[in-house]
């Protein structure tokens, strides 16, 4: 396949030029989760069990991945590893940023960038019932109250809050200083109706008012350079921020930044809230975040370019697992022991020659983790109690973003608050 990178594949931007993947950012589309934990901690369930089934009175999805390409959007059973349904109208030329799942699982919002909207798929008649005109330059999506949906427009450095009932466009939030750069949100029940906003362009985290619909406030981390990854911790109350090559520390209490990890890169939330790995490089950096001291339990090298990490628990081991963006693999890995357990394969990306720095979105739920290889065009499925690939289902060349339908655990495309 010679399609050439997407947009959302690769930008320049954090501090110094470093180069960032953009939809997940070093992994994962669509950014709802429990504890606003970006990029990936999220884990399958941990009795091991795969289960769907039909809801409502129409067919139903819970239980399947939606998969996206440009041209359709297949519904994927991983119990069977095959296409059970495929949406086509409407769809031709799609360029998906991240998808959103709402908190009853009844619709996923999903970013198009090629005509600045975002899709809402009714999950129970399993049809696209509404094209939300937002900005241009959308990539990252949120859910942090069960009536509102915010898409990010890059290029206005914007948030777009639709109304999960009308599908309107009810607000704007201007979140960027500078009226444009790629940004995330991170919120938490912890924080009432605040969040903080990142964005690549701007040296600072910015505080969101949830409600007033405004930038309240901004913490400056330094001259120059922007923000990009986030992560909570509920044990320690510490907002984690990456900034350049460093990863910044915020008490949310007092808004104030209280540390900084000579490290930085995506950040995921283990299910017990005890860990957090982070994606440095080919290492996964893994943190004690109990408390303020931040230590290093330990580290473990991945050849191949790990991102996208989701956690499952089974038989008493808390295993990892991550895509490479180097490597046709997907990667398992032990938390407990801090080594790799095996590699599996995933299918292809699209990959310039001279790429370091790209993404690959993996999601996981019901005891399965999806990866998609838009180069081959499949959705691997991998049974994560297992740790086997029960098939690389077949859904179209540049398939690159996958959704889940029902619970998928904390963080990356994981619970919605």
């Amino acid at each position: 396949m010679s399609d050439p990178v997407k947009r959302r594949r690769f930008v320049q931007g954090v501090s110094g030029g470093l180069a960032i993947a953009v939809a997940g950012c070093l992994g994962g589309n669509g950014e709802g989760n429990g504890n606003g934990n970006d990029e990936h901690d999220d884990h399958g369930s941990d009795d091991g069990d795969h289960d769907h089934g039909e809801t409502g009175d129409g067919e139903g999805s819970e239980g399947f991945a939606y998969a996206f390409a440009p041209d359709a959007v297949a519904i994927v059973d991983p119990d069977e590893g095959e296409v059970v349904d495929v949406l086509t109208d409407g769809i031709d030329g799609r360029d998906w940023g991240d998808t959103q799942i709402t908190h009853d699982y009844a619709q996923i919002f999903a970013i198009d960038d090629s005509l600045n909207q975002v899709l809402v798929i009714d999950t129970d008649s399993r049809e696209i019932v509404s094209e939300v005109d937002i900005g241009p330059g959308a990539t990252h999506i949120y859910h942090p109250n069960d009536d509102e949906i915010w898409a990010h427009a890059d290029d206005e450095g914007t948030f777009y809050v639709i109304d999960t009932d009308s599908h309107d466009v009810a607000e704007t939030v201007d979140a960027g200083l500078e009226g444009e750069g790629h940004g995330k949100l991170l919120y938490h029940e912890d924080f009432g109706s605040t969040g903080y906003a990142t964005n690549v362009n701007d040296p600072a985290v910015h505080v969101i008012d949830l409600e007033a619909y405004e930038r309240s406030d901004s913490i400056e981390l330094g001259d120059e350079g922007g923000t990009h990854y986030k992560a909570y911790s509920p044990q320690n109350g510490l907002a984690y921020f990456e900034y350049g090559d460093v990863t910044a520390v915020v008490d949310t209490d007092a808004n104030e930044i209280v540390d900084e990890l000579d490290f930085s890169g995506g950040m995921y939330l283990t299910p017990d809230e005890e860990r957090m790995g982070v994606l440095d490089g080919d290492e996964i950096r893994v943190l004690d975040v109990t408390d303020d001291d931040n230590e290093e339990i330990g580290s473990i090298s991945i050849d191949g370019g790990p991102d996208a990490l989701r956690y499952y628990e089974a038989d008493g081991t808390l295993y990892g697992f991550t895509a490479n963006t180097m490597t046709p693999e997907a990667v398992v890995v032990d938390l407990d022991e801090l080594e790799e357990v095996t590699r599996l394969d995933a299918g292809d990306i699209v990959r310039p020659d001279d790429a370091h720095h790209l993404h690959r979105s993996g999601v996981s739920g019901g005891g399965y983790f999806f990866t998609p290889a838009d180069a081959d065009g499949t959705v691997a499925v991998i049974d994560m109690t297992e740790r086997e690939l029960v098939e690389q289902v077949e859904v179209g060349d540049g398939v690159d973003t996958v959704q889940y339908v029902g619970d998928s655990g904390t963080g990356y495309t994981g619970r919605t608050r």
